[in-house]
């Protein structure tokens, strides 16, 4: 009932607005460029919303609005009420003719119709003047219009109507803005100008929509695999299928946002990629595996991991898909404790056994849904989620989950959003480390100074430049140092455990080290055993693989990961060790309390061929029996 009077409440604003827009308009207006707008904006609405059909893919990807643009052009040019006008009045017409439902599309109308007004105003209010815009003057007054129409279109679309989080895309709110300032400065004075930018903004448009189009069908391409997996086996016949429509309706029912509920449902639809490395004679053995069969087994979910892993937009699930054998109580395939895992691996472990449980496999004959509901509240806490299990349950047996959950509860539950790679929050020390920021900065700022006459901030711009490029060169001067004490710590040394000791101790005081491991890696790629290490609240060792595994085929130098990735708090960096022939034999792993200093960075991937022959396993060492806690069933 909230949502619906939300939404009426928004109609009716826009509405309001555009009867007022109106009223205005016939009071008098330039139908020059008004005109055009209106024409501007009705071919745009009508190319870009055929590219809004819901895709439901597990991707933040957003697209770059040239109607937006158009908006925020419209603004400054004619003025707040008249935008308004052309942009609730064409996002209306076009949408409604396409059939769409008369409320979506009310209600989507009156969003472009509330942001470009209230855009236009902040326009005004921090100085801008209709009809007129100059840079550098006018930037202050533009970024406010960019500014509020942003909150308030992604306020509305995301938070009212799609119950998401307030995440505003900046990126593509940026340049959506400096698109419509350009669009202005042509059309300010001859408004015909508008037609020679029509051309450009197509361009982007057909870019964006390819790239969008390229991403939907590799991720069909991937359901397509999965299908393939399902059908090798009779008894896996539209296993992940059934596995994701539980997980959806487990997710609808908790009240989760759309964008984590499509992410839930691809993770459960995609989480047995790695069953195609396994011989389909072992998922059809009507008897016990044994420790080989078993051992090809366990396999698969971290292969399924390292296959997501190399697709961006997928890679966000390949974590939870990784852990869906594992067990709360820690005695699943890798061993790792229910608490380590992440609130989506929970939801594929209960829907993927409830499913297995359910239908018959070779091994054993299916049990009925209620038997099988019965187990999960009977291994509650201990090989699930007692919180998910209890709501799993109660979604299967039709009850709504809010009546058996506690607040605290539904809480934590609503928190279940696959946690995409967050970036470092940068910080005066990380600017220090990239002084080359500093000083390609202040020469910006220098040059575009002098194109404006003013001599102060020439002369600041230019103090900043030359300040970063000492501070350049002192960088350049410690990666050197460092580098060199380096290769003679791993040229020097007797041995790969004497080298790791002496390199380590450069490291932790560089870096401020608080651990540091030397993995050596098994040959198939899916685990590893810690031969030695160095320091205390190393990460655990079982989440530490299952990381390197995800990202060894990466491709880069060097490997990071906040503390969010592996439970820990803090920064850890792992290094690959290659043989002369590429093969990848082991990593050398530290965990900082912050981002690596890029000085260490620099001279670690400087170094990186000598310090892999130096600490590398030897062939004629043998293989190195995997360690049991990395592989605990």
């Amino acid at each position: 009932m909230r949502a619906l009077s939300s939404h009426a409440a928004v109609i009716a604003l826009g509405l309001a607005a555009l009867g007022v827009a109106a009223l205005k308009l016939l009071g008098g207006a330039d139908w020059t460029p008004l005109a055009l707008f209106a024409a501007a904006l009705i071919v745009t609405e009508l190319v870009e919303d055929a590219d809004r059909i819901r895709s439901r893919e597990p991707s933040d990807f957003e697209v770059f609005r040239i109607a937006s643009a158009l908006h925020v052009a419209a603004a400054i040019v004619l003025g707040p009420w008249s935008a308004a006008l052309l942009a609730g009045g064409s996002a209306f017409g076009v949408r409604r003719l396409r059939d769409r439902s008369l409320g979506a599309v009310s209600f989507e109308a009156a969003t472009v119709t509330l942001a470009t007004l209230a855009g236009g105003y902040a326009f005004l209010a921090a100085g801008g003047h209709t009809g007129r815009i100059e840079l550098l003057a006018d930037l202050g007054p533009l970024a406010a219009l960019a500014l509020v129409y942003l909150t308030i279109r992604t306020t509305l679309l995301q938070v009212v109507a799609a119950r998401e989080a307030f995440q505003p895309d900046l990126a593509s709110a940026g340049g959506e803005a400096a698109l419509g300032a350009a669009i202005a400065l042509f059309a300010t004075d001859h408004p015909w100008n508008l037609v020679a930018l029509a051309p450009l903004a197509l361009i982007v448009h057909v870019a964006y929509t390819r790239l969008a189009r390229v991403r939907r069908e590799t991720l069909q391409a991937l359901e397509t695999f999965a299908n393939i997996v399902d059908e090798r086996d009779s008894s896996t016949y539209q296993h992940s299928i059934r596995v994701a429509r539980s997980v959806d309706r487990l997710a609808r029912s908790l009240g989760l946002p759309f964008s984590d509920i499509d992410r839930l449902r691809w993770a459960a639809r995609l989480h047995d990629l790695g069953k195609v490395a396994v011989d389909a004679s072992l998922l059809r053995k009507e008897g016990r595996l044994d420790g080989a069969e078993w051992a090809a087994m366990r396999r698969h979910p971290r292969l399924s991991a390292r296959l997501m892993q190399r697709f961006e937009f997928a890679a966000a699930q390949a974590r939870a898909v990784e852990f869906h054998h594992e067990r709360y109580d820690g005695q699943g395939y890798y061993g790792i404790d229910g608490g380590a895992l992440p609130l989506a691996s929970h939801f594929l472990i209960v829907a993927d056994s409830f499913d297995a449980m359910t239908h018959d496999r070779p091994f054993r004959p299916a049990l009925s849904r209620e038997d099988a509901l019965a187990e999960l509240e009977q291994n509650s806490g201990t090989q699930f989620h007692p919180t998910v299990a209890k709501a799993f349950v109660a979604v299967e047996r039709g009850e709504d989950p809010s009546g058996v959950l506690s607040i605290g509860e539904l809480a934590q539950l609503r928190e279940a959003a696959i946690p995409y790679r967050l970036p470092v929050i940068p910080g005066a020390r990380d600017l220090r480390d990239r002084p080359e920021l500093i000083a390609i900065a202040g020469v910006t700022l220098a040059l575009v100074a002098a194109a404006f006459d003013q001599l102060e901030v020439v002369f600041a711009g230019a103090a900043a430049g030359l300040f970063g490029l000492l501070l350049y060169v002192r960088r350049r001067t410690r990666v050197a140092q460092l580098n060199q004490a380096l290769l003679d710590a791993a040229g020097n040394a007797p041995s790969r455990e004497n080298a790791f000791d002496q390199l380590t101790t450069l490291l932790q005081r560089a870096s401020d080290a608080t651990w540091s491991g030397l993995i050596d890696w098994e040959e198939d790629g899916l685990g590893g055993t810690l031969s030695r290490e160095r320091g205390t609240d190393g990460p655990h060792l079982a989440v530490l693989t299952s990381w390197l595994v995800r990202e060894a085929e990466s491709g880069e130098t060097l490997l990071s990961a906040g503390g969010f990735e592996l439970q820990q708090d803090g920064v850890v960096v792992a290094l690959p060790l290659r043989r002369e022939n590429s093969a990848l034999v082991g990593f050398l792993v530290l965990a900082v309390p912050r981002r690596l200093p890029a000085h260490v960075e620099l001279a670690l991937s400087d170094a990186a061929d000598e310090l892999a022959l130096a600490l590398a396993s030897r062939p004629d060492e043998g293989v190195v029996a995997r360690d049991p806690l990395l592989v605990a069933r």
